[in-house]
């Protein structure tokens, strides 16, 4: 036992010096007088207003830290920060007060030792340093016998605390039961009915049925909230198709972007690597022989065309090979060479001549980009004087008439992504916040579009005619009807004994987790709510599967992975086991004591 106090003592220490030397750094922040009022109590033990500064200077500052800017008092207040720091003294507190009732204390040896090792107290020497130790406490506003009567205190509640956390012990009977539970393993077999296997129509419903299923399933038919929106938009398309490029520029940019309509001539090659030089050279002199040939070689070695296909490349990028490649025939197998996988044979098997594009062959293409390049700066240049108009009152019709900016409308709901402009994630941004009181405003999008919005009216959710959602209704009743149907023929096929005459698939030692397309997890679920010899029907999609439960076979934890979840689960069930007496035993003591604040 005085291990245990020795180590919890000694951790306090520390926690309490960091509390005390940095906490109290931002103690005249906090509006509290320096007299040592008791704030609250617990029994007959008190939480000074020294104590509950300090605390809530320290929770200040981390908050402070966390957030990057100083708080006030009043938005610690507005937080719930002054109440959580006092909670939690009450409930140490309470600690402390049924710690002295039980006897829980710790020797004047257990307090020597802290000292002695707390580095703060320390001289020059490394040794505690009666002068140094004053003086840190002083600095902190404490005196010895207040510093030690904490240490004293907080190290009892903590070995209180300890003895209710660690005492909690798990029966071996319940991690048995979670055993058997968790690890449980199940035979059954499934006999899986579709609606071809019955050989009949398709159900067909009548109009009152439709008009009913239609009805009873509205929320699969509903319109969503739609915001009716006006608004005008100027896009770099729009206006460079009024914009033309002189030729003398474009001969110009042609020019200067010459090395990019000049292709280089380029090999493509296959190239297959070797471990050593000599190697590949026995491998080029048995195909030269024609003992063997290239493609052998790569069969042999699993690799497809496409892995060994290095594609087009020009005479540098080929490096050691790239003379040699240029210079071989189609189909011509060269090397050895070098290469950063090693050594290498090469098979040319394309060849890509140098080449030039001609002005004239990409005249257009230089049009069309300098022309949206211009049109992108008009539209900058302009949407100021467009924000300008709507500013001094302008609507957006007047400003589709003033201005080359397009006045349309559309019909918003979130998630709509495939119009013109709704591909625009600030418009969407835009339309899902905009209200009736917002006021249009130019705002830019990704490439260089202007926009503005207004919302003029919202419409709520409301159930789409049958008219317009016939097909979807139709097709969503059969599919229910149809899933009714087999559910009724497998029940008949249980309740006339007629299983065996079905193909079923039996499936052995099936965990509850074993999920795949034959055992989806609702399919699981029931077999594992079935008893012995029990038949249950559960849809599986279109389907139906009558399931029948062969065999029960109890979990055990047998394999690692197994071990390893019980043994977590144990932990996290002791854990809340343990915060759970921890607080019933604070509620208690506080009820019984008494709390005074």
């Amino acid at each position: 036992m005085a291990s245990s106090k020795s180590k919890l003592g000694k951790t306090f220490a520390w926690v309490l010096m960091t509390f005390v030397i940095i906490g109290l750094g931002g103690f005249g922040a906090v509006n509290f007088s320096n007299s040592d009022n008791a704030v609250a109590s617990v029994g007959e033990t008190e939480i000074s207003s020294r104590e509950y500064a300090r605390a809530l200077s320290n929770e200040l500052r981390r908050f402070s830290a966390q957030l990057g800017q100083e708080i006030t008092f009043e938005q610690a207040q507005a937080f719930g920060i002054t109440s959580n720091v006092l909670s939690q003294l009450i409930t140490a507190k309470s600690l402390e007060d049924e710690a002295k009732r039980l006897g829980i204390s710790v020797n004047d040896e257990v307090i020597v030792t802290n000292l002695n090792e707390t580095s703060a107290f320390q001289g020059i020497d490394g040794k505690f340093d009666k002068e140094t130790y004053t003086f840190v406490l002083e600095n902190a506003g404490m005196t010895p016998s207040i510093y030690e009567d904490a240490i004293r205190s907080e190290t009892s509640r903590m070995i209180l605390q300890s003895g209710i956390t660690d005492g909690v012990k798990i029966p071996l009977h319940y991690l048995k039961i979670m055993e058997k539970y968790l690890f449980q393993k199940r035979d059954f077999e499934s006999v899986t009915l579709a609606w071809k296997d019955l050989d009949k129509p398709d159900p067909t419903p009548t109009d009152e049925e439709l008009k009913t299923h239609h009805k009873e399933n509205s929320d699969q038919y509903m319109t969503p909230e739609t915001k009716m929106i006006t608004y005008v938009i100027l896009t770099p398309e729009m206006l460079s198709e009024e914009i033309e490029i002189d030729q003398q520029v474009l001969e110009e940019v042609y020019a200067q972007r010459i090395s990019e309509f000049r292709q280089e001539e380029k090999r493509r090659a296959e190239r297959l690597v070797f471990l050593t030089t000599q190697e590949a050279e026995t491998a080029l002199q048995s195909i030269k022989n024609e003992n063997t040939s290239f493609s052998q070689f790569v069969n042999e070695r699993g690799l497809t065309r496409s892995e060994i296909d290095i594609g087009f490349r020009t005479k540098t990028e080929l490096g050691d090979a790239g003379n040699s490649l240029f210079d071989a025939n189609l189909s011509e197998i060269i090397g050895p060479f070098e290469t950063d996988l090693g050594p290498s044979l090469f098979k040319l098997i394309e060849i890509r001549e140098a080449k030039t594009l001609t002005f004239e062959s990409v005249r257009d293409q230089l049009s069309e980009e300098l022309a949206l390049a211009e049109a992108i700066t008009q539209i900058a240049n302009q949407s100021q004087q467009f924000d300008d108009l709507l500013a001094s009152g302008a609507s957006l019709e007047e400003l589709a008439i003033e201005t080359p900016l397009e006045l349309k409308e559309i019909a918003f709901f979130p998630g709509m992504e495939d119009s013109d402009v709704t591909k625009y994630e600030d418009f969407r941004t835009a339309a899902v916040a905009v209200s009736a009181k917002d006021f249009p405003e130019i705002i830019v999008l990704e490439d260089g579009s202007v926009i503005a919005l207004r919302l003029n009216e919202v419409l709520e959710p409301a159930l789409k005619p049958l008219d317009e959602v016939y097909q979807l209704v139709l097709d969503s009743w059969v599919s229910k009807k149809k899933n009714e149907l087999l559910k009724d023929e497998a029940r008949l096929y249980i309740d006339n004994g007629n299983i065996s005459s079905l193909k079923s698939t039996k499936f052995e030692e099936v965990s509850r987790d074993d999920f795949s397309d034959e055992t989806p997890p609702a399919l699981l679920a029931t077999v594992f709510e079935m008893n012995k010899d029990e038949y249950k029907v559960e849809e599986i999609g279109d389907k139906v599967a009558i399931l029948r439960l062969i065999n029960i076979r109890d979990g055990v934890s047998d394999q690692p992975e197994e071990v390893e979840i019980l043994k977590s689960l144990e932990t996290q069930i002791r854990s809340t086991l343990s915060q759970d007496l921890f607080r019933i035993m604070v509620s208690d003591v506080q009820k019984s004591r008494g709390i005074t604040v």
